[in-house]
């Protein structure tokens, strides 16, 4: 027990801020200020692994994810001096980490590819398909597609056997075309690939999956990706496949990253740090005091559970993901999903549905569960 809380994080994922910047200029973007070029002073980095290593909120393996602003957008030694810092701050530890950046790869060139390879980085990349789907949201400042500059950073990268995986947003346009969205992957030999909604978060203050039909649709685009994924043999994987079929098949409840405090540690540019969903850093709100927990230049980690702002939105959130359990008959498959997507769509956490959870959970689950239902009945699945 870590000041009245029930346990310490096991593999916390630590989310820093290198840059508030952004190279280009998605139009679902969530975040405020990334036309800013401000950085991380390397002060925080020395500060935010000294008190990551040593606090009690943490025990196992720490990831420290780059992401926030775009990381390649910040030049490579200043991820140099960052490693450096870090390892050194460990060495009284010996605790097992690792780095991941998530980056849009417009920006990959052989300086990156050398320092991803010399520290074993990890990579994700925000993809979205096919250019014609791709190029609608994530443009350039001039407003030009950004499809080709991706593409060259994954090709350096697949060159060099690096290993990445995908994130892709859909939007509704996305969910006309299935195959063409699938075959992209399969064509590129990417076979990693996992998806998320375009939902209201920070300053992106719509969504294109408020149509009335969208559910329907949503299903149909997920029972074909299904369907071309299971011919392939499984060419491209998709996360929210595989991620859903342990639960149906072994009825245990998902590990749930953002819902429970300190598995996910958020530190801004300016070195304040939160738990929860890293879309909470972009959240302005007086009632939650911009959900700023502390400053690592002044607040140790381990005095987080004292928070007047963490208790107050730990309690909102236990109370939410109270009710969900209480009421919603999807528990098992989800565990309550996103507290950003609570706040976003309600302005607080005590609540259980949101969009998100009707369509990327509910509609997700009910579509794997409707495929294998098919498949029994054809024979296939035993």
């Amino acid at each position: 027990m870590v000041d009245g809380i029930s346990h310490a994080a096991h593999r916390p994922l630590v989310v820093l801020q290198p840059t508030t910047f952004c190279n280009i200029d998605c139009q679902y973007c969530y975040l405020p200020d990334r036309a800013n070029s401000k950085q991380m002073p390397m002060e925080l980095v020395r500060r935010i692994a000294v008190e990551v290593f040593g606090a009690r909120l943490f025990s196992g393996e720490v990831t420290f994810l780059w992401h926030l602003g775009e990381p390649l957008s910040v030049r490579p030694e200043f991820y140099e001096k960052a490693f450096s810092e870090i390892a050194r701050a460990n060495e009284v530890h010996g605790r097992g980490y690792r780095h991941v950046f998530q980056t849009n790869a417009t920006l990959m060139n052989e300086k990156w590819i050398n320092l991803i390879q010399e520290h074993r980085v990890r990579v994700g990349v925000s993809l979205d398909g096919p250019d014609f789907i791709h190029d609608r949201q994530r443009i350039t400042r001039r407003g030009k597609g950004t499809h080709a500059a991706v593409l060259d950073g994954v090709r350096l990268m697949q060159a060099h056997e690096i290993p990445f995986g995908v994130i892709a947003v859909l939007t509704d346009y996305t969910l006309d075309y299935p195959d063409e969205f699938f075959n992209f992957f399969r064509m590129h030999g990417i076979a990693r690939v996992g998806f998320n909604i375009d939902e209201i978060e920070g300053v992106h203050t719509s969504t294109s999956f408020l149509n009335e039909n969208v559910v329907a649709r949503y299903k149909r685009f997920l029972m074909r990706i299904i369907q071309l994924s299971d011919i392939s043999n499984g060419a491209v994987r998709f996360r929210e496949v595989w991620s859903n079929l342990r639960s149906i098949a072994s009825g245990v409840e998902p590990y749930r990253l953002a819902n429970k405090p300190f598995r996910i540690m958020n530190f801004d540019v300016d070195g304040n740090f939160s738990t929860y969903c890293p879309e909470l850093v972009a959240a302005k709100s007086d009632k939650y005091s911009d959900f700023v927990m502390g400053n690592i230049l002044r607040d140790s980690l381990d005095d987080l559970p004292n928070s007047p702002v963490f208790q107050l939105v730990n309690r909102e959130v236990e109370e939410g993901l109270s009710l969900c359990e209480r009421t919603c008959s999807y528990w098992n498959h989800c565990g309550g999903g996103e507290p950003s997507s609570k706040f976003f769509q309600y302005g607080r956490f005590d609540v259980s549905e949101t969009t998100t959870c009707r369509i990327h959970r509910q509609a997700t689950v009910d579509t794997l569960v409707d495929y294998l239902e098919r498949r029994m009945a054809d024979g296939v699945v035993g």
